[in-house]
This record gives C-alpha cells, structure tokens and sequence, in this order.
C-alpha cells in the first residue's frame, strides 16, 4: 500500500507531466482528417474549373482560367502542404516521446504500489 509520501510524489510528478498523449495523437488525426476535406475540396475546385473551360474559350477566357487556377487551386494546395506537415510532425513526435509516455506509466505504477 502506498504511504503519503508516495502518493505526493506521484500527485506532484503527474502535475510536472505537461506532454499528453493522447492530445497529440487526437490532434494528429484530426490534421489528418483536414488533409482529407482538403482533398476533396481542392478536386471539387479542380471540376469545377474544368466545367467552366468550355465555356472561357478564347485567349481572355484562358488567361482568366489560368488566374482562377492560381488563386484558387495553389493556395489550396499549399494549405494542404501545410496541414500535412503538421500532421506528420504531431505524430511523429507522439512516437518519439513513446518511450517517455511508457516509462512514466511505470513511474507511476511503480510509486503506487
């Protein structure tokens, strides 16, 4: 059984704990999920662009094409870059800190009983 001691340390070592787990993980899913609306956003610009040359056929109607490519479809792209790099990075870091969130479970597990 546990002592009061004990029990402060682990009350205290759970408070200077500030990288949380499972936060990184949610947090990497859900700019994972992003990716996925930009993805189909950005193939919902792209048709619709496509559906709108037919009718912009002349050397004004490219270059008018060509502008709405570049302000819409880059920008979307480069969001996507973006939301990608920082869902790769938040789960990368879940797992480099994995041997950190495993060693405090035992920590802990280790100062309660």
């Amino acid at each position: 059984m546990a002592n009061l001691s004990s029990l402060t340390a682990i009350n205290d070592l759970k408070k200077s704990i500030v990288i949380d787990e499972e936060a990184l993980n949610k947090a990497g899913q859900d700019f994972l999920e992003l990716c996925g609306k930009i993805d189909a956003l950005l193939m919902d610009v792209t048709n619709m662009l496509e559906a709108l040359k037919s009718g912009f056929d002349t050397p004004a109607g490219r270059t008018f094409m060509k502008s709405c490519e570049n302000c819409l479809l880059e920008p979307i792209q480069q969001q996507k870059i973006v939301v990608t790099h920082i869902a790769e990075n938040l789960l990368m870091a879940k797992n480099m800190y994995q041997s950190v969130f495993t060693d405090y479970r035992d920590v802990v597990y280790t100062l309660s009983n």
